[in-house]
């Protein structure tokens, strides 16, 4: 935590206490404040302490659009590299893991991005027309060549080579969670930071502000490429064969597809599951799968909660756990000594059985489609029970880890 500054002047007595100011709308100090703030004043993002590859910053823009939503902030280097900001003044702890996902999000969206895209989002952005990238680039370095840097753009865009920031205030929440988040998606060759900022209000009116590094990750190397027609594409290994629907065959997000009439239809139907509220402030919002299910990661690497639908009207529809890897295994292996008690705590109706053509097994609560009367009450159920399992699994994964890392 930060700590007043004291001023000690040679000629006075009396050291002078410089207090925290808040941030909030009542201030004027808001999101949109520190946004506008850092865009001006770039030098204020500690980067050199991050991984100064992605050092000098020169400002982009300001809400570059993507098709996962708007980044606050885009700035670049003289060497093409892209690091994009998001500005949260944190006011509670489902912040955290929202925001976390957005910003993945974010940064799935513009790997698959070619140079054409970027040039065409920030001249929307900034209005300036042209190559907009390149010549705001130039302005700081004139020697720059602009085929080369287009290529190192490109490249750099392909390899999800940037740098993921999330600034704002009383970033003091529990940094392992955050840590969780970022080792569970890492699929981009990304390095992110925490940033908080502190701001002091100095005697004579100036304003002093204080950045920290609350957390950073290493580069995180893809573990999967797939190059389809040429381009990148970020894509989950696939799971096992199972003889049940809690995995799919198919495993591959909405966001790989592309967006065709019957996607825009799946997602709206998983929407609301999607959006239902979680008891867990840790957990991250569940990912869309096509072509039946969505998925909550668990703490325990590559295991998750599924969500899912088989056979139509009179199918199928069940909530249960899966991985890839055989990492759901190892997980409830290490839960053995918990079943009967996670059974008991597990919504009515719930199993503990076998799948994977009797190699392994799953913690599951499947029901008839034909059980309710409509898809909202299927999807109110799903999101209930999603819930339910959050609410029993995840504590107890979580302990078993932290036994782990704690164990001499």
């Amino acid at each position: 935590m930060y700590s007043d500054f004291v001023l000690i002047d040679g000629d006075s007595t009396e050291p002078i206490r410089v207090e925290r100011l808040a941030f909030g709308d009542t201030s004027g100090r808001n999101e949109a404040w520190l946004r506008d703030t850092l865009l001006a004043h770039s030098g204020l993002l500690p980067v050199r302490e991050i991984d100064a590859s992605f050092g000098q910053l020169i400002p982009l823009c300001r809400e570059l659009r993507t098709e996962a939503g708007p980044i606050d902030a885009a700035f670049i280097n003289g060497h093409g590299r892209l690091t994009l900001v998001e500005c949260k003044l944190w006011r509670n702890p489902e912040a955290r893991r929202k925001v976390v996902a957005q910003v993945l999000d974010y940064a799935r969206a513009v790997s698959r991005w070619s140079y054409s895209d970027l040039q065409r989002q920030v001249a929307i952005a900034t209005g300036r027309k042209g190559n907009a990238p390149f010549e705001i680039v130039r302005e700081r370095h004139p020697e720059i060549k602009e085929q080369s840097f287009v290529d190192q753009v490109g490249l750099g865009m392909r390899q999800g080579r940037f740098l993921l920031i999330i600034a704002g205030d009383g970033i003091r929440e529990d940094v392992a969670a955050i840590a969780e988040l970022i080792n569970r998606n890492a699929t981009l060759g990304f390095a992110f930071a925490l940033v908080e900022v502190a701001l002091y209000g100095m005697p004579g009116g100036e304003l002093l502000v204080q950045p920290r590094v609350a957390a950073r990750s290493q580069v995180i190397e893809r573990s999967v490429i797939v190059l389809r027609n040429g381009s990148q594409a970020d894509v989950v290994i696939a799971d096992e064969a199972d003889d049940t629907a809690v995995s799919a065959a198919d495993d591959q997000t909405i966001n790989d597809l592309g967006e065709g009439p019957r996607q825009a239809a799946y997602r709206r139907w998983w929407q609301p599951v999607m959006d239902a509220p979680l008891d867990d402030p840790d957990q991250e919002p569940p990912r869309l799968f096509w072509p039946n299910h969505i998925r909550a990661a668990l703490p325990w690497k590559n295991a998750w909660i599924s969500c899912y639908t088989f056979g139509g009207e009179s199918g199928k529809m069940g909530v249960g756990t899966a991985g890839r890897m055989g990492a759901d295994q190892e997980m409830l292996k290490s839960l053995q000594l918990y079943r009967d008690e996670i059974l008991a705590a597990l919504p009515p109706g719930s199993e503990y059985r076998p799948v994977y053509s009797g190699k392994g097994h799953t913690f599951i609560n499947e029901r008839a489609m034909s059980e309710f009367p409509d898809d909202d009450k299927r999807r109110e159920w799903i999101a209930k029970t999603l819930n339910e399992f959050v609410n029993v699994l995840r504590p107890r994964i979580t302990q078993l880890i932290r036994t782990a890392v704690t164990a001499p």
